[in-house]
């Protein structure tokens, strides 16, 4: 891949990726269900540093997110048994619920769409290519 052909995925990447942000159309702002998201990919160690380097997000900020998803019974905050200094951060029953019906809507819309706007060869083509950008993910120097 060259510099022009990486501008051209990339550009491609990042509308498909404000297209299904746009899909959100929940309760909660976005960038709420985005930690929701974040706590439910680290598990059980979810704690709040993990979630701010997942979310590349300023720690301040992350503190201010968890306490309103916090006061909205939607994570709740408790000691780490190993490091009892530390916290980390689980799902409530409610936030588990909300963050999978936002999944939902979005893995729906896109459903819909790729039926519409694609060939049955074409999603074939996009489910190989979704394993190959998750490659790419992983991927550090």
């Amino acid at each position: 891949m060259n510099t022009d052909e990486a501008n051209v995925f990339r550009r491609n990447l990042m509308a498909l990726h404000r297209r299904l942000r746009e899909e959100h159309v929940g309760d909660i702002p976005l960038n709420e269900v985005l930690v929701l998201g974040a706590v439910d990919r680290h598990g059980a160690s979810a704690s709040p540093s993990a979630v701010a380097d997942d979310l590349r997000m300023a720690r301040s900020n992350l503190a201010a997110l968890l306490r309103r998803l916090e006061a909205r019974e939607l994570i709740e905050l408790a000691p780490d048994p190993a490091d009892g200094r530390r916290s980390v951060i689980g799902l409530t029953r409610s936030g588990r619920q909300l963050l999978e019906r936002d999944r939902a809507e979005r893995e729906s819309w896109l459903v819909k769409a790729a039926s519409a706007a694609l060939s049955p060869s074409e999603v074939k083509q996009l489910l190989a290519a979704g394993a190959l950008m998750r490659r790419l993910a992983d991927f550090h120097d």
